[in-house]
């Protein structure tokens, strides 16, 4: 089991080697294609979630999704969140610093560019229903209203899970191995409404837009969703992100299976 897990960690250093090689710009365009599937499954997340009791509703938009990462994985895109796993690589010393946070940026808004297209794909191919544009702005705004350090250690525990399910999915070699090691984490954070960045850069402005289709007038309705409120989510989840993939599945593997 040991050395298995070994060859794992091995894998993905090596991968967070080419990712810090690869050009901006093909990085870029893999990064918005990361962002647009994660918009993709939060998109149908929200509508399976219509009309359907409040567990099932979380297990079921866990599940779909999930989608999002494992299209991902499939496609070799590049996401801002699992791309903290290259911090394995930086610990081994095979990129540097700067490599990694020049990666890190250039993902983090390909990512952000791909979330922006869904959203005005999907509001644009469709006249999407009350009770969607209702969810959609309800959901945005339990994310604005949570503060910087509730925002921060929701953020630890999404990304513990999300790292932990690309580690599952290279545990595998084989499609249906990969799924399954991907789906059950990412449905945990779902059914416990971790932030994740880059579903966030969905989920924040499809809620800024379903205000504005509705006219402001809400069942619970708090305080209009801004960009500023958006950023101020964005920062400490984005960090706590970071945070957890590091503390929680980079530093501790490293430290037991490298050194």
């Amino acid at each position: 089991m040991g050395a298995k897990i070994t060859e794992i960690t091995d894998e993905i250093i090596e991968t967070g080697v080419l990712k810090a090689k690869r050009r901006r710009t093909k990085t870029f365009i893999l990064a918005i294609l990361a962002g647009a599937f994660i918009a993709l499954g939060a998109h149908s997340s929200l509508l399976v979630r219509i009309g359907v009791g409040l567990g099932l509703a979380k297990f079921l938009a866990g599940i779909v999704f999930s989608t999002g990462l494992i299209m991902i994985t499939m496609t070799g895109a590049e996401l801002f969140t699992g791309n903290v796993l290259m911090t394995l690589s930086f610990l081994e010393k095979k990129i540097s610093a700067a490599k990694l946070l020049k990666n890190w940026l250039v993902v983090y808004f390909g990512n952000l560019t791909g979330a922006l297209i869904v959203v005005l794909l999907a509001f644009s191919s469709a006249n999407q229903p009350e009770d969607y544009l209702n969810l959609a702005y309800l959901t945005a705004q339990g994310k604005i209203s949570l503060t910087p350090l509730k925002c921060f250690i929701s953020g630890i525990l999404c990304n513990w899970l999300v790292c932990m399910a690309v580690y599952m999915a290279q545990y595998s070699k084989d499609t249906i191995g990969k799924v399954f090691g991907i789906v059950f984490p990412i449905t945990i954070f779902i059914i416990a409404g971790y932030e994740h960045c880059v579903a966030n850069m969905f989920f924040i402005p499809c809620g800024m837009l379903s205000e504005r289709l509705l006219g402001g007038v809400f069942e619970n309705a708090g305080t209009s969703i801004s960009t500023v409120a958006f950023i101020k989510n964005m920062i400490p989840t984005t960090l706590g992100n970071i945070a957890g993939a590091f503390i929680f599945v980079t530093l501790p593997l490293w430290r037991v299976y490298k050194r």
